[in-house]
């Protein structure tokens, strides 16, 4: 049966209605299946680290889960405001959508008091709520243009730079700045990513 909401938000003959979950959240049948990825024996581990060190640094192999599972396991443990950074722009739209399907949930901003917690901004193109998005995926310049505004990033609490290893200026850019914000907020977080 396929699960759908009416824009209406009338029950649709045909249609299955989707649950809500306690925080408000839409919970829609996950369209993936996330069993056994190498990660999953990992995410302790992972919490504890990010929970007693302000940089984390996270090696795994591509396909190992890092880029999809790390912001929900954060996000499930109440580290608050998730940022997370994408080389490409299509990589941030695309892993967006995967971890709000993951999630059971619908990506973007609010919609009808309905907390929508995975969101994206990309050059051109948003799709997030400053209030209710919990992870927000972006490029490492929407990132970058974000701190012109907030030099101290404080509306997060967690910056995770995925793929950091793929160089680019707007890389480089953005690691000096966070060194330079961490002397400021020792409360920031900071995981980074490196596929092996």
């Amino acid at each position: 049966m396929a699960y759908r909401s009416s824009t209406s938000g009338m029950w649709v003959p045909g249609v299955k209605k989707a649950q809500m979950s306690d925080r408000g959240e839409e919970q829609l049948p996950p369209v993936v299946s996330v069993s056994s990825l190498p990660i999953e024996v990992r995410e302790k581990e992972i919490l504890y680290a990010v929970e007693t060190s302000s940089v984390v640094i996270l090696a795994g192999e591509t396909g190992s889960g890092k880029t999809t599972q790390t912001p929900q396991y954060l996000y499930r443990a109440k580290f608050g405001k998730i940022a997370v950074t994408q080389p490409r722009r299509i990589a941030a739209i695309t892993v967006a959508e995967r971890v709000a399907s993951e999630m059971g949930v619908r990506l973007g901003g609010e919609v009808r008091n309905q907390i929508r917690p995975v969101g994206y901004a990309v050059r051109f193109e948003e799709k997030w709520d400053p209030e209710r998005t919990g992870i927000k995926f972006l490029t490492d310049g929407m990132l970058v243009r974000e701190t012109m505004l907030d030099p101290l990033l404080s509306h997060y609490n967690v910056i995770m730079l995925d793929e950091a290893h793929e160089r680019n200026l707007e890389t480089d850019i953005l690691l000096g700045l966070i060194k330079k914000i961490l002397k400021r907020r020792p409360d920031l977080r900071v995981v980074r990513t490196v596929g092996s």
